[in-house]
């Protein structure tokens, strides 16, 4: 359900929509769905909120999500009290965090020395978009959105 959710989006991909399933168990297991923007698109997390909404999983469910993990290109921006990836091409920007997972954190350190005019490919996960589908898809998002560090690259060209 999650994947017909997603692939309805008109920016993603449509063959970019991939669900594998987790061979834990026999029974209904963990599985992770990856997907991409279409070429010269991005992905509007709201969109993705309101389509997974629209399916069965805003109602009666026991599954949920482990993580949303993202992966945007942009710019850092650096102050005293916050660090901010400005994305290329919109007027999007996601506060930085560090990853609680302490394998992360030299990750988020580092991002001081990318900052500025230099463009990176940030990986990370959305910060409290994790549990239960009715519950984290009745909750609100918290506006800028955070993404936890997990992972970066400077890039040579945008």
């Amino acid at each position: 359900m999650a994947c017909d959710a997603i692939a309805r989006l008109y920016d993603v991909d449509e063959d970019s929509v991939v669900f594998e399933k987790h061979q834990k168990t026999k029974r209904y297991d963990q599985g992770t769905v990856t997907f991409g923007a279409r070429k010269g698109k991005l992905i509007d997390l709201d969109k993705l909120h309101e389509s997974i909404w629209a399916t069965r999983l805003s109602g009666g469910t026991r599954s949920g999500i482990v993580a949303l993990e993202v992966t945007a290109i942009g710019r850092v921006v650096s102050s005293q009290h916050e660090t901010v990836l400005q994305v290329a091409g919109c007027d999007v920007g996601f506060l930085l965090s560090p990853h609680p997972d302490a394998k992360y954190a030299h990750t988020f350190a580092k991002l001081n020395k990318v900052s500025g005019e230099k463009v990176i490919k940030l990986n990370g996960e959305i910060d409290n978009y994790r549990g239960r589908w009715p519950n984290v898809l009745r909750a609100k998002p918290q506006r800028p959105r955070r993404i936890l560090v997990t992972g970066h690259e400077l890039l040579l060209s945008p």
